[in-house]
This record gives C-alpha cells, structure tokens and sequence, in this order.
C-alpha cells in the first residue's frame, strides 16, 4: 500500500472481521422476519380402530384427520413487525462499525505520521549536533575551547541519537495498532503513512453538527429496538385473546355386514372447529408488561445516547478549536522566533562570543517547539 488514509481506510472497510461479523447479524435479523409472521405448521393425524365401531353402514376402521391453527391477527402482525424492527437496528449496528472503524483507523494513522514526523523533525538536527561537536573539537585544539565543552557536545549527540532507536520501536508498535484496526494479519514491517494532516476550522455550525449527532447510527438503532419491543408488546398481547382450530376428519367405513343397506361402506367427512381457552392470562400479562419495560429502557438509553452525543460533539470541536489555535502558535510565532534565536546563538557561538551551553539551549528549544508543532498537527488531525 503507498501509504494514504484512504487506501487504509478502503483496506479496512474490505477486510475488517468486524464489519463481516455486523454483516451477518443483519442478514441473519433479515432472515428472521418471514418466519415470525408464518402461521403454525397444519397438522395431520391418522387413527386405526384396534376394535372397529358398527354403524349401520358398516365399520368404522380408520380416521384421517387435517388441521390448522390460526392465533389472534396481531400475534402474527405484531410479531413480523417487531422482527423487522429489529433487522433495521441490526443494518444499523452495521453503520455504526463502519463508523467506528473509521475512527480507529485514522485514530492510528495519525499516531503513526507523528512518530514519523518527529523522527524527522528529530533527524534534521542531528547534522547541527554533528557539526557541532565537529567546531568543538576544532577549538579545542586551538585552545579556543575545553575538554569539558567537547565532553558536554559528545554527550548532548549521544543523547540525541538515541531517538532512532525509539522511533523505530515507537513506529512497530503504531504498526500493530494500524494492522488491527485494519483487520490484517500481524506483521514486523512498519507501515507508511505518506498523507498530511490538514488545518483548520469546520464549516458547518456546531447547531448543525449537534442536530446531526442526533441521528448517528447507535442512536437510531435504539429508536428502532423500542419500537421493535413495543410490537413485542402487542404481540405479546395477543395470547390473551384465543386461538382457533378449523380441521377435516374422514373417517373411513368398511361394507355392512347386513345386505341392501343404503350407502353401505361409504366414508364419513367430519368438519371440526374449536378454539383454545387462554387460562394462564397473568403469566401474559407479564410477558407484556416486560417487552414494554424493554422498550421504555431502549427509549431512555436513546435519550442518553443523544446527550452523550451533543456532549461529545461539543468535545471534539473544542479540540478542534485548541489544535488550530496551537498550529497557528507555534507556525507563525515560535518556531520562528526559536529559529532565529537559535541561528544568532549559533553565530555567536562560530564567533567565540557565547558557550556551548547556551547553543544546546537554543537547539533544543527549537526542536521542542518544532515537536509541539507537530502534535498540535496530528491532535487537530484526530479531533477533525
């Protein structure tokens, strides 16, 4: 990959075992919703006299029974469309990991083009160190110079070096948190991050941002479970009602023993109604007062959600706000006045006019200015 969030982003949203697994949850929701509005299965049943019945036509050997149970409408209804509710928060959990893995993956990205940026940032000055401690050595020699001053450059190189080592480990560990939020495989190869973060303020009023929020994904899927439980509810409802039972009996007769019986043999059609007595309505009751404090805990975890959204947008817009304003700081006033702070203690030092001490102060406030720079960059980049 060359190394741009959005080939990462496209990588992810591909290979993620994460946004699969919400995949099939929908499906599987989706699936579910034929078979929560399906009547129950018909029944047939088949009887064989041990002791036939005489009956004057003949007797009675057998029975052959069909028949089909059909509960109170809104059981079946209520049952469908609660199923269906249910499959719209399932989609919506599916967004709402599209979402999230978004936001881990720029999350690590960012992370990882800091710890890029400062090795860079980092790297630029160890050629000032070097020639540094190369003038040191040059004095020293002169006599312009101590053995202590040369002992205090060695040393602020030494210590500076160090950072290749960090960055290299720093950059490994951003890697493996890129590779899982991406969904790859584990891996030693430090991954590139060639994009640059932009600067700036968003155009859209926080009004509309905050309106927005109010519909993400996880806050909607809440919406659709209240009133998934509200069918529920009804459905529920519905087995205090009775369920009724139509079926067709042909009972088969064998030829009468008494000759010159009229319809001798012939087969009896029985046509059979009933319904079910709903006797047990407290434990239904029950069952409906539950899937109604379900849906009023959906309802108030909504509300929650919707808060904690407003609340957040608030967060990630101050961020926002503070990053830039730290951009601005440290482009257009610090880093300038440390470069140029640095650049005269640097020539008075080539001159013999100032200590060493006094350029490794400098240098180093540079390039912590420098280092900030940068973090207020990738901190804007993560707020954004």
């Amino acid at each position: 990959m060359s190394g741009t969030l959005g080939e990462y982003l496209a990588f992810a949203l591909k290979h993620s075992p994460e946004t699969r697994a919400a995949f099939e949850r929908w499906r599987s929701a989706r699936f579910s919703i034929s078979g929560a509005g399906r009547l129950p299965e018909p029944s047939i049943s088949f009887g064989y006299y041990l002791r036939s019945v005489e009956t004057r036509v003949g007797p009675q050997r057998y029975k052959v029974g069909v028949s089909q149970v059909f509960p109170w409408p809104s059981k079946l209804s209520a049952g469908e469309e609660a199923a269906a509710e249910r499959a719209a928060a399932a989609a919506l959990v599916m967004d709402a990991t599209v979402l999230a893995i978004r936001w881990q993956v720029a999350k690590a990205y960012w992370t990882l083009w800091l710890i890029d940026e400062e090795q860079r940032l980092t790297s630029e000055h160890d050629a000032v160190l070097e020639a540094l401690a190369g003038a040191g050595r040059g004095r020293l020699q002169t006599g312009a110079a101590s053995l202590a001053e040369l002992n205090q450059d060695d040393l602020n190189t030494a210590r500076h070096h160090d950072h290749k080592g960090k960055h290299l480990e720093a950059a490994r560990r951003a890697s493996a948190m890129l590779r899982s939020s991406l969904g790859a495989r584990a891996g030693d190869e430090v991954l590139p991050a060639t994009d640059q973060p932009s600067s700036g303020l968003p155009a859209t009023a926080e009004t509309e941002l905050v309106a927005r929020s109010q519909v993400h994904p996880q806050i909607e899927r809440l919406a659709h479970l209240a009133i998934g439980e509200s069918h529920r509810a009804r459905s529920q409802a519905a087995e205090r009602y009775p369920r009724f039972k139509v079926g067709m009996n042909l009972i088969g007769t064998g030829e009468s023993s008494m000759p010159g019986v009229s319809d001798s043999g012939k087969d009896a059609l029985v046509i059979t109604a009933g319904m079910s007595v709903p006797l047990w309505a407290g434990s239904y009751s029950d069952a409906e007062a539950a899937a109604h404090a379900a849906a009023k805990s959906h309802r108030a975890m909504a509300e929650a959600g919707a808060r904690k959204a407003e609340a957040m947008v608030a967060e990630a817009l101050s961020n926002v706000r503070d990053a830039q304003r730290r951009i601005e700081l440290y482009e257009k006033t610090l880093v300038p006045q440390a470069e140029s702070s640095f650049q005269a203690v640097l020539g008075g030092y080539q001159s013999g006019r100032i200590a060493v001490a006094s350029v490794i102060i400098a240098q180093r406030d540079l390039i912590d200015l420098q280092l900030e720079h940068a973090r207020a960059k990738a901190d804007h980049a993560k707020a954004w």
